[in-house]
């Protein structure tokens, strides 16, 4: 397809390049004025196909920017049952704890008792050596007692040593003797019996005793590994959860910017499909003026043919406009043509006073004068004579020159600000092949004296 010639303001053309007409007209100057029209009738069907391709875009955008959306909510939703299992998480690492800290004051608590038996048993077995002792010594006196019996000769009585008494007075010495021997043999008798029973007893007890608590610290212990290793299990999902919050959080994160800069695309889609729509609509005053000239000269040729006998001359031509730009504004370049830390950089900033003049840099007419997000007050002014599209950005107020208006080099347009996506006062000036492109800029300063 050829390639455009007057995106904006092919009015401009119609004016400076149809063939001006004089009192002789030939048939040069319609053939002419048919070819513009064809030219321009071309122009605006490439538009239009253009117009065709932003409107898909647009379309494929608002749908992206759709699915970006539902995708947002998706890993939302997922951050947020993340979040749930995490305070669940937490709480369970939090009881567990709780349980390991009781069960440790449990284990200390049995490892006293445990201490504690083991003194009573280094006690209780003093005491059996004692008891021993005491049956030992017993035993010894019950020997004594069965060998005095044996010198004897095993018939001695204690009714013969009652009956024995010389008197009734060493009657009951005797009685009291025998009384004192018996209770002293019964008492030796169920002492060591006691004894007995006593050390059996609480030498089993306490076997048991510790036999229990040993087995009960090896449950705590056994217990507290076991808390050990489900605490451990839980950290472990915690971390786990956390690194899968961090990465949601990040996918957000950049879900969210991917939606800004598909919202960015979007609004300077439909900026330039709005741009397109002012060239069409340019292109279709430009193409009425074109037949209305062309109905004007055929009548004059018509007249001339008839007052001339049919002879005709050969019309004079004008191009007009400037061939060359001046400089939009005055101060210095801050930032130049290329790649930058903010990005790529489509134009150049001129550093001025806010209110500073802008001016026209070469003849043309206003294909845009309004307000953009991103370009603040913006003027866009098409050249066609040297068929190039000049963008002046960020303008301090409301722009001197309004859609459609033709300008001459050097017109005051308005002043340098700071609107829309801008950090300080400047001019942000761009230079198009043709008509504007978004991100179509090429370098301005060898244009520029």
């Amino acid at each position: 397809m050829k390639k455009t010639l007057t995106y904006l303001a092919i009015s401009t053309l119609v004016v400076t390049s149809i063939l001006p007409v004089s009192q002789h007209v030939s048939a040069e100057g319609v053939g002419s004025l048919n070819q513009k029209i064809n030219e321009l009738k071309e122009e605006k069907s490439d538009i239009s196909q253009q117009k065709n391709s932003i409107t898909n875009k647009a379309n494929e955008t608002a749908e992206k920017i759709e699915k970006n959306k539902e995708k947002q909510e998706e890993v939302t939703s997922e951050i947020n049952q993340i979040d749930n299992q995490l305070e669940v998480t937490q709480n369970k690492v939090a009881a567990k704890e709780t349980e390991i800290a009781a069960t440790e004051s449990e284990i200390k608590k049995t490892e006293t008792e445990i201490k504690d038996t083991e003194e009573d048993i280094v006690a209780l077995k003093e005491e059996i050596k004692k008891v021993k002792e005491r049956i030992e010594e017993r035993e010894e006196l019950l020997k004594n007692r069965l060998r005095a019996i044996q010198k004897s000769g095993g018939d001695l009585s204690y009714f013969e040593v009652l009956m024995g008494a010389s008197s009734f007075g060493d009657f009951i010495n005797r009685a009291t003797a025998v009384n004192k021997i018996m209770d002293q043999d019964k008492e030796i008798m169920e002492s060591q019996k006691k004894d007995k029973e006593s050390l059996e007893s609480n030498q089993k007890e306490l076997e048991d005793k510790q036999a229990s608590l040993e087995a009960n610290r090896e449950g705590l212990v056994s217990k507290k590994a076991s808390l050990e290793t489900q605490k451990q299990e839980l950290s472990n999902l915690q971390a786990s959860l956390n690194q899968q919050l961090s990465s949601k959080q990040s996918l957000k994160s950049e879900l969210k910017e991917e939606e800004q800069h598909l919202e960015e695309y979007k609004i300077s889609m439909e900026e330039e499909r709005r741009v397109l729509a002012n060239q069409q609509a340019i292109i279709d005053k430009a193409i009425q003026d074109a037949k209305k000239e062309k109905e004007r000269v055929e009548q004059l040729a018509k007249e001339q043919s008839s007052a001339n006998n049919g002879t005709s001359t050969t019309p004079s031509t004008s191009t007009g406009g400037s061939s060359s730009f001046i400089r939009p504004t005055s101060g210095y370049i801050s930032s130049h043509f290329g790649s930058r830390s903010l990005g790529y950089h489509y134009g150049l900033d001129f550093a001025a006073g806010a209110g500073t003049p802008i001016y026209a840099v070469a003849d043309g007419v206003v294909t845009r004068s309004e307000y953009s997000s991103s370009y603040g007050n913006v003027v866009y002014i098409y050249h066609a004579s040297l068929n190039k599209t000049t963008v002046y950005a960020h303008m301090v107020s409301r722009p001197s020159v309004s859609y459609g208006q033709s300008v001459s080099q050097g017109t005051q347009i308005g002043g340098v600000g700071n609107t829309g996506n801008s950090f300080g006062n400047h001019l942000h000036f761009e230079v198009h092949n043709g008509g504007w492109s978004y991100h179509g800029g090429i370098n301005p300063l060898p244009f520029l004296p």
